[in-house]
C-alpha cells in the first residue's frame, strides 16, 4: 500500500485534523478517496484500538468539520493483523471546506487554496449554468422580429407555422 492523490495514511487518530484536511483536498480534486488511520505514511500497518465508539467519533468529527456535508463509509479493517480505520468518501459538491478553508490535493500533499484558485474552482463548477443561452428570455413574443424568426426556422429545415410553435421546446 502507498499514498497517492486519492489515498492518505495516518498513523493515529492524533492526526484526525490533518486527515480531515486531506479528505477535503482529495474531494476538491478527485471527488473521491480513501483515508486510513493505523497505517504509517510508508504503508506499514501499525494498528490502533478500534471500537464502535471510535468509529462513531471519527464519523462525527467529519460531519462537524466538513462543509458541505458528506456521508462517508467509516469501517474497521484488519491489515496484516492490525486493526485500522478506513474512510471511503465521495462527493460532487465542490468546493469542500475543512474548518472553513478549502484545500487541493497535489501528489500526496494538501495545499490550501488561494482566493483566486478558489474562485476558479467555483466558476468552473458553475460554468455551464452561467452561459448566456441558459438565461431566461424576458421579452414577449410581440417584441420579436417575426420575419427573422421565420427565416431562422426555415434555414434550420423546420416547418414554419406560428411564432409560438417555433419557440416551443
Amino acid at each position: 500500500m502507498k499514498e497517492t492523490e486519492t489515498v492518505e495514511f495516518k498513523k493515529s487518530l492524533g492526526e484526525l485534523k490533518e486527515g480531515i484536511i486531506s479528505l477535503v483536498a482529495m474531494l476538491n480534486k478527485h471527488q473521491h478517496g480513501e483515508l486510513w488511520f493505523g497505517i504509517a505514511p510508508d504503508g506499514k500497518a501499525v494498528g490502533l484500538e478500534v471500537t464502535e465508539k471510535t468509529l462513531r467519533d471519527v464519523s462525527q468529527a467529519i460531519a462537524a468539520h466538513i462543509e458541505p456535508r458528506i456521508y462517508p463509509q467509516v469501517t474497521k479493517e484488519v491489515v496484516k493483523g492490525e486493526d485500522c480505520i478506513r474512510i471511503r468518501f465521495d462527493g460532487q459538491e465542490t468546493p469542500y471546506y475543512a474548518n472553513g478553508r478549502a484545500y487541493m490535493r497535489v501528489a500526496d500533499e494538501d495545499r490550501q487554496l488561494s482566493a483566486k484558485e478558489l474562485e476558479n474552482l467555483i466558476v468552473s463548477k458553475h460554468q455551464e449554468r452561467m452561459r448566456w443561452d441558459n438565461e431566461t428570455c424576458r421579452t414577449t413574443i410581440d417584441n420579436l422580429d417575426k420575419a427573422k424568426l421565420r427565416s431562422f426556422v426555415e434555414r434550420a429545415g423546420l416547418q414554419w407555422d406560428t411564432p409560438e410553435n417555433a419557440l416551443r421546446a
